[in-house]
């Protein structure tokens, strides 16, 4: 239908063609387009640029700030005003000023910082329990061993107080296992640089008869260049009854510190 209803238009284009519409029907159309309202513009948006909302943002920031500092004063100064009226009725001295704001500032403490208090008393707690394993290996007297491991442990420390120095120093000198008396000695050297350390090391060298321990505690002090100890060598070289292998090192180390 739709193709035969294109051929009779194709047909019969120029009769269609001379078709104009009439005068009356133009006159219609402009009245139409007269009476339709024009709509109203619409009023501009108000444009407030970044640089004022910036300083009004500022502005309420100070403006708050400054009421949260007024209203701090005025609470501490209520509560100054409060003790020292309890403190007149009861007649006992009231409470500095002073002390109550500090209180305040404390009581305030972000709790960031209440929790790095918290963990730093835990690291302690845990280091008193580390010390206190520490002592009791080394004076476990069933098992060389264990006390070998434990000065091999004391050894890794970054730093030893002088409760730890003292439990080395005791292991060195007293405990009857040369090994153990080796690894005390090997975990006291590598605190050597400190004072306290490097005065129980001399001391040590009057009170050593183990040959081993002797050696190696020669040979420690002559590396830390202790010139104090040239006495001591020149005594034991002198001894009748100094093991051959001490008198060698120690004549050895004599002519090291005295060079």
């Amino acid at each position: 239908m739709s193709s035969e209803l294109e051929k009779f238009i194709q047909q019969n284009r120029e009769a269609f063609d001379d078709r104009t519409p009439g005068a009356d029907v133009l006159s219609r159309i402009q009245e139409r387009m007269a009476q339709t309202p024009v709509k109203e513009e619409r009023p501009k948006a108000l444009v407030i640029s970044f640089r004022t909302l910036r300083i009004a943002a500022a502005a309420c920031v100070l403006a708050l700030g400054g009421f949260g500092i007024w209203w701090m004063n005025q609470d501490t100064a209520t509560v100054v005003a409060s003790t020292q009226t309890v403190a007149q009725q009861q007649n006992t001295p009231a409470i500095p000023k002073e002390e109550i704001i500090q209180e305040n500032a404390i009581a305030a403490l972000p709790e960031v910082e209440k929790t790095t208090g918290e963990a730093a008393q835990q690291l302690i707690k845990e280091n008193n329990q580390q010390k206190q394993l520490l002592f009791a290996s080394l004076g476990n007297m069933e098992s060389p061993s264990t006390r070998i491991a434990a000065a091999m442990k004391a050894y890794r420390m970054q730093e030893a107080d002088r409760d730890i120095i003292d439990a080395l120093v005791s292991t060195m000198n007293e405990d009857p296992s040369t090994n153990v008396r080796l690894a005390a000695l090997e975990a006291l050297s590598r605190f050597h640089r400190e004072n306290y350390v490097k005065k129980k090391l001399i001391a040590s060298l009057k009170k050593q008869k183990d040959p081993m321990v002797q050696i190696e505690l020669i040979q420690v002090l002559t590396e830390m260049k202790q010139k104090s100890i040239l006495d001591d060598l020149q005594k034991m070289v002198q001894d009748a009854n100094t093991n051959d292998a001490v008198k060698e090192r120690a004549y050895s180390s004599i002519l090291t510190l005295g060079s």
